[in-house]
């Protein structure tokens, strides 16, 4: 799956305007984190179709950073989340965005080592 991450202007209507765009064109979300400060916000969205969300961030003129991410599993428990990063952390692998996704007991996340974690985390 892909992150796609930028930033809009911290002003109604912005995020809108995108998460139109995507749902005009069937791209649907799996998972979206953001967080605004005074002038601008930051956005993660994981797509399932990179392809058609990379053609609307440019058509809209958004600049943006592509990451791999990785969507897994996790059970609803005290400590599963320090578990996982724990195991990520041992092996030296940094975090660089997490957040829940949009189903269930989905995590989304980034890391800078992606085929590491995927053998510490058993995703194929």
């Amino acid at each position: 799956m892909k992150e796609l991450r930028f930033t809009v202007e911290n002003q109604p209507g912005a995020l809108a305007k995108i998460a139109s765009a995507l749902g005009e064109a069937r791209v649907n979300i799996d998972g979206i984190t953001g967080l605004g400060s005074e002038d601008t916000g930051l956005i993660c969205l994981a797509i399932d179709d990179p392809g058609e969300a990379r053609r609307i961030l440019q058509d809209l003129a958004v600049d943006f950073k592509e990451n791999e991410a990785l969507v897994i599993d996790i059970p609803n428990h005290p400590g599963e989340l320090a578990t996982l990063l724990r195991r990520l952390a041992d092996d030296g692998i940094n975090v660089q965005s997490l957040y829940a996704g949009v189903e269930r007991n989905k995590l989304v996340l980034t890391v800078d080592n992606v085929a590491r974690a995927k053998e510490i985390l058993r995703i194929a």
